[in-house]
């Protein structure tokens, strides 16, 4: 491995990682930093588990869409290919022309899951079934409106059509195998459920059951490419690495240059239609909006990332080669919630420009 070309200041972030603890945004946190493809900062505190799993939510929704850029690196489509070439069933109901770069760029018009019961969820068949029912609430590449759930599995669906493969499979054959990504997945065998860090939930949050629904989906092994990932914030930044490193990971390309350049451009923005908050997404990934925001970026075409549900924070650096994933096992409202990500965020781009700075030439 070779070394890195700056050398961190990690005294600075692991003092505001420890803080974040001592002044209660949550009881556990894990942390990753990687700089030209190695890890220099690995920091996990209040697990009680020797190698703790953390859930990661919507951080999982890049990864996902990773298996699309593997195979549009491999000429299997362009993003402009309508879903339904592949997966003639979603084509009905107004869906014919919806394409690949609309799903991952959450402009399809189908952000509404509102008609799949959670009780569905754990049967994948009956999931695909409501999805080919929707109609689209927008016209299809008309606005950008978060698909928090329907993402992972048209996502997921599309992905089966392609490799002939469960989503599981082909996640494992494209991502995680020739990345290295050795403790991710969307779902847990039952003797690795006592690894996964318990969630909590501040007094702030609204939904005081969803710790209890995560455990629920967690326990019924539901794979839901949006949201159940569970993963380690190594692991996080290692793929995001592969990102910052223009598609190579230890001297190896897993994707060329040009996709890199075509998933981390903007492919939509504008307010959002479930949010509210303006948005400006690639083809599955954030790239940042106005500042303070979670990673701290004033440069709005350097930095791409994923956020997850009230706790947890991905991003990686265009022009730095660093990568970063902050996990946390609290949920906290907006506010709050940005606020431990943006200082954590923020702390770690002061130390490395530090680092810049000090380093001879």
């Amino acid at each position: 491995m070779t070394e890195p070309s700056v050398v961190l200041n990690t005294e600075a972030i692991k003092n505001e990682f420890d803080r974040q603890i001592s002044d209660g945004f949550h009881s556990s946190a894990t942390l990753a930093v990687f700089i030209d493809g190695n890890p220099v900062v690995d920091i996990t505190r209040g697990a009680l588990h020797a190698k703790p799993l953390f859930r990661v939510f919507s951080v999982g929704k890049p990864l996902a869409a990773a298996i699309l850029w593997r195979y549009k690196d491999r000429g299997h489509f362009d993003w402009d290919t309508p879903i339904a070439e592949y997966w003639p069933e979603f084509g009905t109901r107004g869906k014919s022309s919806i394409t690949i770069e609309q799903v991952l760029a959450h402009s399809a018009g189908l952000s509404d899951h509102s008609n799949i019961p959670p009780a569905d969820y754990n049967d994948w068949g009956r999931i695909i079934s409501h999805i080919e029912d929707m109609t689209p609430q927008t016209e299809p590449g008309s606005a950008v409106s978060y698909h928090a759930h329907t993402f992972g599995w048209i996502v997921g669906e599309f992905a089966s059509r392609v490799s002939g493969l469960s989503f599981d499979e082909v996640f494992k054959r494209e991502v995680t195998l020739p990345l290295g990504l050795k403790s991710t997945a969307y779902t847990l065998e039952p003797v690795e459920f006592g690894r996964v860090v318990p969630l909590e939930i501040s007094n702030e949050w609204d939904d005081k059951e969803i710790a209890n629904n995560m455990d629920l989906i967690l326990r019924a092994q539901v794979s839901m490419p949006a949201g159940s990932m569970i993963t380690t914030a190594s692991d996080v930044a290692k793929f995001y690495a592969a990102i910052s490193g223009k598609g190579v990971m230890n001297g190896v390309r897993w994707l060329h240059e040009e996709v890199i350049s075509e998933v981390t451009s903007v492919k939509a923005e504008g307010l959002d239609g479930t949010s509210g908050a303006y948005s400006r997404v690639g083809l599955g990934v954030r790239l940042p909006s106005d500042p303070p925001n979670q990673y701290a970026s004033s440069n709005n075409s350097d930095t791409v990332g994923h956020g997850g549900l009230g706790t947890c924070t991905s991003w990686a650096s265009l022009t730095n080669n660093i990568s970063v994933a902050y996990v946390t096992n609290r949920f906290q409202p907006e506010a709050k919630n940005n606020y431990r990500l943006h200082e954590m965020s923020k702390t770690i781009r002061t130390s490395i420009n530090t680092a810049y700075s000090n380093v001879k030439i």
